[in-house]
């Protein structure tokens, strides 16, 4: 173990954890940190060590369901279910259903849709003269996406970004207030219920009708004679619209903050339009969205020379990961040429991110679409630092306030 003394993670490292990740890998491979809500954790810092725990069968992310189904609500203990939490063979069960609805040629056709609402969503930002890329493109297209996606209504937009802009504000909201750990549970089970009893209304709506949309795919989803349990198809339906929202707003915003901060790579970009997959990997690589992947040794997990002992709480921080200089040249400088780019954003192994092909498309077509708009697009704030939330497990923007030009 590199230490026994438990390190206090900073809270000036929400805003910027980078500083206090280096120290952390220059210091050792596995360190036991307390994380703003008191727990500590068994941190895995560098890059080889998260892929042999995230491909090691005793990482299992199967405790931390069981905890909720004990203790939540009917909301919170319905999104228990879903695939996220659970370890095979329930888990590869759970998965084989849902991507046999979430195939990569469903998603390659909502590519039109996604520069139909992009065109839309810019044409409203030339007409005011100067915009947030947050709150005026990477969040509500991603919430137009989902409701696409899902089949739901568009009269449903406002109910879709309420409840993923509670999940994601409050909790950066209650670090800064110092939280009562007990108050921010409550508050977050009963968003969880509210969300819970919307997808649950969706579904059954969507049984009463026919559909090629994804809600429908799920609910004929078969695999011999498998199928999703309703609460499974709840669970579902509650982690698309959770997940899949957050996660594409902030690679759309966090990847065009990078591009205004280094406008050498912008101008490249703007120069070489066929390096954007390229640039949407850097994008993920330098300001992924994720910010630590949690689990639990159920068994011993040996990393050659380190072991995690069976029980231990493991954080894997992305962010240092994708930082780890024996994998990255050069690992704090954003370069869009970077190849290859082995990032762990959106994790690996059998919990690999199921949405990650429609959160990549999504940045290509809106970056690409926004940056050829806007030749003379500028972030329109002196003081870069203070636009991120303090958020512990995601990286995400309060506002990305620009000049177009």
């Amino acid at each position: 173990m590199s230490q026994t003394t438990a390190i206090t993670f900073p809270l000036a490292a929400l805003a910027d954890p980078y500083p206090f990740y280096r120290e952390l890998r220059q210091a050792g491979r596995l360190h036991h940190v307390v994380i703003p809500y008191g727990r500590a954790a068994l941190f895995v810092t560098g890059h080889a060590d998260a892929c042999t725990v995230l491909n090691d069968p005793g990482f299992s992310k199967a405790h931390k369901q069981s905890e909720k189904r004990a203790g939540g609500g009917d909301g919170e203990s319905a999104f228990a279910d879903n695939m996220v939490g659970t370890d095979p063979p329930e888990h590869t069960r759970l998965r084989r259903l849902a991507q046999a609805a979430f195939t990569r040629r469903k998603m390659e056709n909502l590519r039109s849709r996604i520069a139909f609402h992009t065109g839309n969503l810019l044409d409203a930002m030339e007409r005011a003269g100067r915009a947030d890329i947050m709150a005026d493109l990477a969040l509500p297209l991603s919430t137009r996406m989902i409701s696409d996606l899902l089949g739901l209504s568009p009269a449903d937009d406002g109910i879709l970004h309420d409840h993923a802009a509670a999940l994601r504000l409050d909790h950066a909201v209650m670090l800064e207030e110092r939280p009562d750990p007990a108050a921010m549970v409550a508050r977050f089970r009963r968003e969880q219920t509210v969300l819970g009893d919307y997808s649950r209304r969706v579904i059954a709506e969507k049984r009463e009708t026919s559909g090629d949309d994804l809600v429908h795919d799920l609910i004929a989803a078969r695999d011999g004679d498998n199928r999703l349990s309703e609460r499974e198809l709840v669970a579902t339906v509650m982690l698309l619209i959770t997940a899949g929202y957050i996660t594409s707003a902030n690679v759309i915003a966090n990847g065009m903050h990078a591009l205004l901060a280094n406008p050498g790579q912008l101008d490249l970009l703007r120069r070489r339009p066929d390096l954007i997959q390229s640039a949407v990997e850097e994008f993920l690589r330098y300001e992924g969205s994720i910010s630590v992947v949690e689990g639990h040794a159920a068994t011993d997990i040996d990393l050659g020379g380190e072991v995690i002992p069976a029980g231990s709480l493991i954080f894997l921080p992305i962010h240092s990961v994708n930082r780890d200089p024996a994998v990255f040249h050069d690992p704090d400088r954003f370069d869009i040429t970077r190849f290859p780019n082995p990032h762990l954003a959106f994790s690996r192994g059998v919990h690999y991110c199921l949405g990650a092909h429609l959160a990549r498309m999504e940045a290509e077509v809106s970056v690409l679409a926004l940056i050829e708009r806007f030749p003379g697009l500028a972030l329109d704030h002196d003081r870069p630092a203070e636009l991120w939330m303090h958020h512990f497990f995601i990286r995400t923007l309060k506002t990305l306030p620009v000049r177009l030009g």
